[in-house]
């Protein structure tokens, strides 16, 4: 009696994509490269208004867009800067913000649907880098800015 020839390819081939896309899952999670998400603290964007400033914290009447950043096919954000400190507070968290910068949001850690990493920078320690969450999603949760 002779049995159909079954190819191996289709079953390596399942095996390959469940080995990546377990292997992506844990590394977006942070347990593959040692990373441990920040979850704590307050996070900080940055951003530009220009003209005549307004009196430090307070409103400006501008929202934090996250627009602009780079996406992967799924809409989700790569790596956009903000800055964070595990336990820190807007005082701290401040520290290192780039001067360009004449405002910006906060909102308590962690940030709703995101991974939040610190990611150092020379002269910003508390660089941190905000993915896997939509643009529209982080726009909406840091809201308005406040004058610096």
């Amino acid at each position: 009696m002779n049995l159909p020839y079954k190819h191996p390819l289709p079953s390596m081939i399942f095996a390959l994509a469940a080995t990546i896309t377990s292997h992506a899952l844990a590394e977006e999670a942070g347990l593959m490269s040692g990373v441990t998400p920040v979850t704590t603290g307050v996070v900080i964007r940055g951003v530009t208004i220009g003209g005549p400033g307004g009196t430090p914290g307070t409103k400006t009447g501008e929202v934090c867009s996250f627009g602009t950043e780079e996406v992967d096919i799924t809409g989700r954000m790569l790596g956009a800067s903000v800055n964070c400190r595990p336990g820190g507070n807007r005082e701290n968290t401040l520290q290192g913000l780039p001067v360009r910068f004449d405002a910006y949001c906060v909102i308590n850690a962690p940030v709703k649907s995101a991974r939040l990493i610190e990611a150092d920078v020379p002269g910003n320690p508390n660089h941190c880098d905000l993915s896997g969450i939509t643009p529209g999603d982080a726009t909406g949760q840091f809201k308005g800015s406040i004058w610096r």
